[in-house]
């Protein structure tokens, strides 16, 4: 999670009117660089770990908030998804849309990342998924037991 969050605000992100001050000392507002703001996160993610390891590494680095040439840095999944039908099949829109636009590394959290889903939906998450670029098999905390293993058990 890269964005910009700040969950004491309305707006649940940093105050439009928050100021940077750029290289050369000019001040602009929050609202001017919002929306490179998880870009930008990610991008001196993957130059620290490079520079962390010498060059010798390929650093891995995954977003959910993302930009116009952000592939270049690293993949992304589209973020807190719910058990639910509609967002296995906005996950797949979204993950075709993203790839026609140059970002082909992308996936959804299977089988949703909030909810229990059920043993229906279990499996439908987990066949789309399986042709996602980027597999993720994750849930929030309050939902856990969520490896393929067990659930064959409670099948």
């Amino acid at each position: 999670m890269n964005e910009p969050s700040v969950f004491s605000e309305e707006s649940k992100t940093i105050p439009t009117t928050a100021k940077h001050v750029r290289v050369n000392g000019e001040e602009v507002e929050h609202r001017e660089f919002h929306n490179a703001y998880g870009a930008t996160q990610q991008r001196m993610s993957y130059k620290g770990l490079v520079d962390r390891d010498e060059g010798t590494l390929r650093p891995f680095v995954l977003t959910r908030s993302y930009f116009l040439g952000s592939q270049k840095w690293g993949g992304y999944w589209t973020g807190d998804n719910f058990t639910e039908d509609e967002e296995v099949y906005g996950s797949v829109k979204m993950i075709m849309q993203n790839g026609v636009g140059g970002s082909v590394f992308g996936g959804a959290d299977i089988p949703g990342f909030i909810g229990q889903p059920s043993q229906e939906m279990w499996v439908r998450m987990y066949q789309a998924g399986m042709y996602y670029p980027f597999f993720r098999a994750h849930c929030d905390i309050n939902n856990v037991n969520r490896e393929p293993w067990i659930q064959t058990q409670r099948v």
